[in-house]
């Protein structure tokens, strides 16, 4: 346990120190603050509310749709396949852990990046809700923590998938240029066929909002989170087992 938890720490300070990974973190403040302060410079000539009680929620959609994913492809890419190609990965593995150890390490600090973007984001929207003179009750203050909270079991799940698509890949960029790819045609599928969206995790980036719905029955969203749930310890599973034979 000791040396699994050594070795979390080392992959979440590897993960920080990358200068990409910073930028990203920092870009993911600014972003609802510079939205923030262009929709309160408009307020005037829009003639209405522009930063509301759901602008957390607002932008809690735009990151789970687009932000957080291109976060776990460039974290996934720098996990995996940058390390292939750089041959740190025989590093880590020849240190007393075994190759579970080293990859749930690596997959656990990818949790932890998408919580940490989660937190902050929520932190931040519920800041531009305090300076703009619009903050939430506890009612809404609470459905926004569990949107959150709801959030982060979905992309978990996609986090899972990518993971296991790494595996593949022994090039940071191919990998990228393929979960781009990937992902975009997973979100196109379901306007094609309906059927696509039920068993497709890229399909439950929104499912937040099912949470905050009155009129979902509990066992439809049971369904939902065993679902997800489902899909994140199979592709584990999976990204294990080819991690696993992976010659490094």
């Amino acid at each position: 346990m000791h040396s699994w938890k050594a070795g979390y720490m080392g992959e979440l300070l590897l993960l920080w120190y990358r200068r990409k990974i910073a930028v990203f973190g920092i870009f993911s403040v600014v972003v609802p603050i510079l939205l923030a302060a262009s929709f309160h410079a408009l307020q005037p000539i829009l003639g209405f509310m522009a930063v509301s009680q759901s602008f957390p929620l607002t932008m809690l959609g735009i990151y789970t749709s687009v932000w957080i994913p291109l976060f776990i492809f460039m974290a996934a890419a720098d996990l995996f396949p940058q390390e292939v190609a750089s041959r740190t990965l025989k590093l880590a593995l020849l240190r007393p852990n075994s190759r579970f150890q080293v990859y749930g390490a690596k997959t656990a600090a990818l949790a932890t990046g998408i919580a940490a973007l989660l937190v902050l984001l929520g932190i931040v929207s519920l800041a531009c809700n305090l300076f703009a003179g619009t903050l939430a009750g506890f009612a809404e203050t609470a459905a926004i923590v569990k949107a959150y909270i709801a959030s982060f079991v979905s992309m978990l799940a996609l986090a899972a998938v990518f993971v296991f698509t790494a595996q593949f890949f022994k090039s940071s960029s191919g990998f990228m240029a393929f979960s781009i790819v990937l992902y975009a045609a997973a979100k196109i599928a379901p306007f094609l066929s309906s059927a696509v969206a039920a068993f497709s995790p890229a399909s439950y980036t929104d499912w937040y909002k099912l949470w905050l719905s009155q009129t979902v029955s509990a066992g439809k969203l049971t369904t939902a989170f065993l679902f997800l749930a489902s899909c994140s310890l199979l592709f584990f599973s999976l990204g294990y087992y080819k991690f696993v034979r992976k010659e490094v």
